[in-house]
């Protein structure tokens, strides 16, 4: 039997040999051999020798790695100047080489370069970016179908024109042009309903200039009613959306109220609280609204019938060629109706007629990346499915970080994670996969549940260093009055930095003017049409000049029309011939 073998790893074996028995000063030369032949750098050899034969070059790390000449406390200005310059979108407005300016003028000592000083921000967690990845979402759990259901609304790529359906295209309308979509008087919105618990989901279309509360309440009903060819119905017992104008309408409000039905709104700017209505949208347009290019339909009333019939497919895994089942940690694939079908008879809350409800409408080393939740998954060689292992808390590790996984042999599919540091010294840790019992729709019994529990996740490294910041920003505030004072634009670190007011006491070096070349150009002569005889004889009236045959005698000598310019030299010399005949008559 032959047994293959790796060339790669048989050369970095023989290679290693070779290190251990070489001469001194003789190392050298056989690690250039080894980076011409595969085109490595030094780094990359050491750790393919180290990963694949077990050699290390047995040097010690550096005493002084991670140290650096710049203060800490300047590190922290400098962090906080930039962490103060985000605006309420996230953008970033000040970046290092202004801050490093900053600080300078304000006493801190850098004496390192932009991008030293940004390396030096990044392993220490002080970055923006390291601090808005901190902020991971807290999974929520749902007890049963119909206890929580989400809604969201968006403007549909398809709307109609004159009885043909079109397609939004970007070459048409684009963020800059946004003027001609706002054009198209009736454009298509798309509702779609999301039950937690169960991930089934359910679009509706209508075709409005926007979104307002009657089209919600029309929603609402198609959606919690009974429909002809359709399992899903009942009114949940908690509502999550966004603080949009048609959700906290008052008509809207009183229904939910009636309706006994917990209305739950999520923040501004935090649309993955409800992320899987924010997932069912994506999956509608992309899953169903692509195919109407090529069978297009020709109403709405169409597009909601064909719509009907793509989310019952859908949901019961039905859909020809196509694995539509929901997967979860915690359980097998499944599809969305079979779970739905589980709700028991107390929890299915009927949906009173809709006459009544409108009177109230008034193995190897693998590297992954840490989760926003603070997790990694990881398909371990032993376990059937991806494992999820929970980071949250561990020091060093943040959001956003690329670490490198490598399975263990003893444990439950455990693992080792390398975190390295900025002082040289990596951090090893060993997990197994998180121990959480599942509910029956696949959430973790550990988490909240909604309208019940609160919890949010153990601090990181990024929190951690984002509160520090923040102290320097807002010295002596509560975390209300930072959020207050965020809100009112007040001067950061008390007005006491030094940003701008320096800038006019800054000594521009004098230097001689410069000698210039004069342009030569000619001054525009305009030619203004002439008046006509009769214009030219009302402006000489206007002028003074009284004389009964002005109209004959500018006829006379003006034949083609009087220039404007020409009037007072006129009217001064009919004036002085008027004046020399009444003297002539008087000497007479």
């Amino acid at each position: 039997m032959v047994i293959a073998t790796d060339p790669t790893r048989d050369y970095l074996c023989e290679l290693a040999g070779r290190l251990e028995s070489a001469a001194h000063g003789r190392k050298g030369a056989l690690l250039d051999e080894a980076q011409a032949l595969y085109g490595w750098s030094r780094s990359k050899l050491y750790a393919e020798l180290e990963r694949q034969a077990g050699w290390t070059s047995g040097r010690k790390v550096r005493a002084d790695k991670g140290r650096t000449s710049v203060a800490p406390e300047t590190l922290s200005f400098v962090a906080a100047l930039e962490r103060g310059s985000v605006r309420q979108n996230g953008k970033q407005t000040l970046f290092t080489p202004v801050a490093g300016s900053i600080a300078a003028v304000n006493g801190h000592d850098l004496g390192v370069s932009a991008g030293h000083m940004n390396r030096l921000i990044r392993t220490r967690r002080l970055g923006v970016k390291q601090q808005s990845e901190a902020r991971a979402p807290t999974t929520l759990r749902s007890l049963h179908p119909n206890h929580v259901h989400q809604v969201d609304p968006s403007l549909c790529l398809v709307y109609y024109l004159r009885g043909e359906q079109r397609i939004i295209r970007d070459d048409e309308f684009y963020k800059n042009k946004l003027e001609k979509l706002a054009k198209v008087q009736f454009k298509c919105w798309r509702y779609v309903i999301y039950d937690h618990a169960s991930g089934l989901f359910m679009p509706w279309y209508v075709e409005a200039a926007g979104e307002s509360p009657l089209n919600l309440y029309r929603f609402l009903m198609f959606a919690w009613g009974r429909q002809e060819g359709r399992r899903f119905h009942g009114v949940p017992k908690i509502l999550m959306w966004d603080k949009g104008s048609a959700n906290t309408a008052t008509p809207v409000q009183n229904l939910l109220r009636a309706l006994e039905v917990e209305s739950i709104t999520h923040a501004a700017g935090n649309a993955r609280a409800k992320g899987g209505v924010e997932n069912s949208n994506n999956l509608t347009e992309t899953q169903f609204e692509s195919r109407l290019r090529f069978d297009p339909v020709h109403s709405v009333a169409e597009l909601n019938a064909a719509a009907a019939a793509w989310a019952e497919a859908y949901g019961a895994n039905a859909i020809p060629g196509q694995d539509t089942r929901l997967r979860r940690d915690g359980m097998a694939p499944t599809a969305r109706y079979d779970l739905w079908m589980r709700i028991r008879e107390d929890e299915l809350r009927l949906l009173p007629p809709e006459e009544v409800c409108q009177a109230f409408l008034e193995g190897r080393v693998e590297t992954r990346k840490v989760a926003r939740n603070l997790t990694i998954s990881y398909a371990h060689p032993r376990a059937e499915r991806p494992c999820t292992y929970d980071v949250a808390g561990l020091p060093g590790v943040c959001a956003g970080d690329r670490l490198e996984i490598s399975p263990l042999l003893f444990g439950q599919c455990a693992i080792s994670m390398r975190v390295p540091r900025f002082d040289g010294e990596d951090i090893t840790y060993r997990l197994e996969p998180r121990a959480d019992e599942f509910d029956t729709w696949g959430r973790p019994m550990s988490a909240p549940v909604i309208g019940e529990q609160y919890a949010s996740r153990p601090e990181s490294d990024a929190d951690r260093s984002a509160k520090q910041l923040d102290a320097l920003l807002f010295p002596g505030m509560t975390t209300e009055e930072m959020a207050k004072a965020r809100r009112s634009n007040a001067a950061l670190m008390g007005g006491a930095v030094d940003a701008v007011r320096h800038l006019s006491g800054i000594e521009i070096p004098v230097a001689l003017p410069r000698r210039g070349t004069d342009i030569a150009i000619q001054a525009s002569t305009f030619e203004t049409p002439p008046l006509s005889t009769t214009e030219a004889a009302q402006a000489l009236r206007g002028l003074g000049v009284e004389r009964q045959d002005l109209y004959a005698w500018l006829s006379s000598r003006y034949p083609d029309g009087v220039k404007d310019a020409d009037l007072p030299s006129i009217a001064a010399r009919l004036k002085g011939e008027n004046t020399g005949a009444r003297l002539q008559a008087v000497g007479a």
